[in-house]
């Protein structure tokens, strides 16, 4: 890995284009690891208000159905157009499912217009992550809930990376160590950055989003193959009864929104919004929005049922994974 510089939250906009990249090549053989974090997905959401849920990130569906599975409403978002109009239909049975390819620095919904969100695996991708929670705290209603994942260091995983960069590093550069020192520490393996801190900085990034912490589950010694043959409940029993202890290499936390009232109002029935500059968009995956009233955007299209409304402010970088 070749060290880059940390993140900077005023630098321009950086967002990692997966288009091409192969997710289900890279979880394969990794049933484990998934069965856990559904678990776990699925206790975190267990309090949450269910009306209508929001997944970041959503890539090839892995945790898709955990949401499925309690909320009336879904709405599968990744910058990923191609992955989202991949994605299986949802069970005849199921909620309505939205697929929407967005920027998660500029999210294209209203105002409180989902009641909880999901975060997983994307957090540590992210060079600004208080704009990304920052924008889900607009979207979510007062109360909302939000199920985030990181990669906190130190750890065994940040460790065992430390170990593994030590020995395979050929080029002389000054070696980084990912679990000691201070300060955040940026990695680049392939294809993207990867961004850890530790929990008390992470803790600060979601306080000055306006969120507080309501629950935490460890997570992550699934993913050694030593471990992988042990039971599922073993790991979520461990991650749950455990979950303040140090080493783990995977982080869940559940954010709660400031701002909770005792009557929940209904979430609005339209909820698109410019990405641009939050006017209010009408629109749905067989047919895009009309150019945007507020300040004539038009960048929304549909697509294989996807409605694609990314956008992107002048100057931001698009990181693109080579083809797996």
């Amino acid at each position: 890995m070749t060290p880059i510089p940390p993140p900077n939250p005023a630098a321009p906009e950086a967002v990692s284009d997966y288009a091409g990249f192969d997710f289900r090549r890279l979880w394969h053989g990794r049933v484990r690891v998934t069965e856990v974090e559904r678990a776990i997905l699925r206790q975190a959401l267990a309090g949450a208000r269910p009306d209508r849920i929001l997944e970041v990130g959503t890539g090839f569906g892995r945790l898709l159905p955990v949401a499925e599975s309690v909320a009336r409403e879904v709405v599968a978002c990744d910058f990923d157009a191609e992955s989202l109009a991949r994605l299986p239909l949802p069970p005849p049975a199921g909620p309505p499912r939205w697929r929407i390819a967005a920027n998660v620095y500029h999210l294209p919904y209203r105002d409180g217009a989902f009641s909880a969100a999901t975060l997983i695996r994307v957090y540590h991708h992210l060079g600004a992550p208080g704009r990304a929670l920052g924008e889900l705290h607009r979207v979510l209603v007062p109360g909302g809930r939000l199920v985030v994942s990181y990669t906190p260091r130190p750890s065994w995983g940040t460790l065992t990376n430390d170990i593994g960069r030590a020995v395979r590093r050929t080029d002389g550069a000054p070696f980084r160590s990912a679990t000691f020192g201070r300060g955040p520490r940026s990695f680049r393996p392939e294809p993207f950055p990867i961004y850890i801190d530790n929990r008390r900085a992470f803790g600060r990034v979601a306080q000055e989003a306006g969120f507080r912490v309501v629950g935490e589950w460890g997570a992550g010694f699934e993913e050694y193959a030593i471990a992988r043959r042990l039971p599922t409940a073993l790991f979520v029993r461990l991650g749950t009864g455990w979950a303040r202890a140090p080493g783990f290499p995977h982080r869940f936390v559940l954010l709660e929104r400031d701002g909770a009232s005792e009557s929940p109002a209904p979430l609005p029935t339209e909820y698109l919004a410019c990405p641009r500059c939050g006017a209010g968009l009408l629109g749905t995956p067989a047919r895009p929005p009309d150019p945007c009233s507020g300040c004539g955007w038009a960048g929304g299209r549909a697509a294989a049922g996807v409605l694609d409304l990314r956008y992107l402010p002048t100057g931001a970088a698009r990181w693109e994974a080579p083809p797996s």
